[in-house]
């Protein structure tokens, strides 16, 4: 018989970082090689979420600012690093991050690579930044398409993004070469 001795608390590198907008003291941190991380006492103590994800190599989370019990998890490292690891899209739960879903769509060497997801304010566009450049969504993640933002800036891939807190028209990313580009339209065009 085996004794279980630990470690059991090793997360990876933490990428992103997630508070419940009503209950500040539910949390939920993204790691690469780790999974997601949630407390519900304000980060006294932190428990695994789902270790049987497709996917642990989790590199960005958003919640749904309307409905926080639906969250994102865009999953690959994309930042050229040397020890990156490879996801697999993006996962959705709806029920506060209990369960995961990979999203279909997502299911492509497109999204090997998201590394940073972001909700409009009023939670009906979710934008994805990834090596193959910025992605948009307005259906919950069920269909994505692809926006000009590689025909603006001088590599395709996108390395941040996000939204204006009080306009879900204006929207700001970046690319691991220094772009920098901006969207009046929700991210339809860049």
């Amino acid at each position: 018989q085996w004794t279980w001795i630990g470690p059991g608390n090793i997360g990876g590198r933490i990428r992103s970082i997630v508070i419940h907008p009503t209950n500040t003291q539910q949390m939920w941190a993204a790691s690469i090689a780790g999974g997601i991380w949630s407390t519900s006492n304000g980060g006294a103590s932190w428990q695994p979420v789902d270790d049987f994800m497709a996917n642990l190599a989790v590199s960005t989370l958003v919640l749904d600012p309307t409905n926080p019990s639906t969250m994102y998890a865009g999953t690959g490292e994309g930042f050229y690093n040397g020890d990156a690891i490879r996801g697999a899209g993006v996962f959705k739960s709806t029920d506060g991050g209990v369960t995961w879903n990979q999203l279909a769509e997502t299911a492509t060497a497109n999204w090997y690579f998201v590394n940073r997801l972001a909700i409009s304010p009023d939670g009906a566009t979710l934008l994805a930044a990834t090596r193959s450049g910025v992605w948009r969504s307005t259906n919950g993640g069920t269909n994505w398409t692809l926006t000009n933002w590689g025909a603006v800036v001088t590599t395709t891939d996108g390395a941040d993004i996000n939204f204006n807190p009080n306009d879900s028209m204006r929207a700001i990313a970046s690319g691991n070469a220094g772009n920098t580009k901006y969207s009046t339209d929700g991210g339809a065009t860049w």
